[in-house]
């Protein structure tokens, strides 16, 4: 399991000309991701065989350490 991180100030920024995200349409979304970012990022965690930060990166880096970690890991 791959688990992307980014912060919820970075949620918000690549969020917030979307109109296609419902739980996202409040008066204050920030508070509606850092609410499901405490219950889901300690789960995302303990399952996660790595755990990648994509905050201020563009996704040909993201990729990159993706494949870079999955060849690292030992074979199951």
């Amino acid at each position: 399991v791959v688990y992307l991180h980014t912060s919820v100030e970075q949620q918000i920024d690549r969020t917030s000309r979307d109109r296609n995200r419902p739980l996202l349409r409040t008066a204050d979304p920030g508070r509606v991701l850092r609410d499901l970012m405490a219950i889901r990022d300690p789960l995302y965690r303990e399952i996660a065989d790595i755990i990648i930060e994509t905050d201020e990166r563009p996704p040909r880096l993201v990729v990159q350490e993706i494949l870079e970690r999955l060849q690292a890991l030992p074979p199951r």
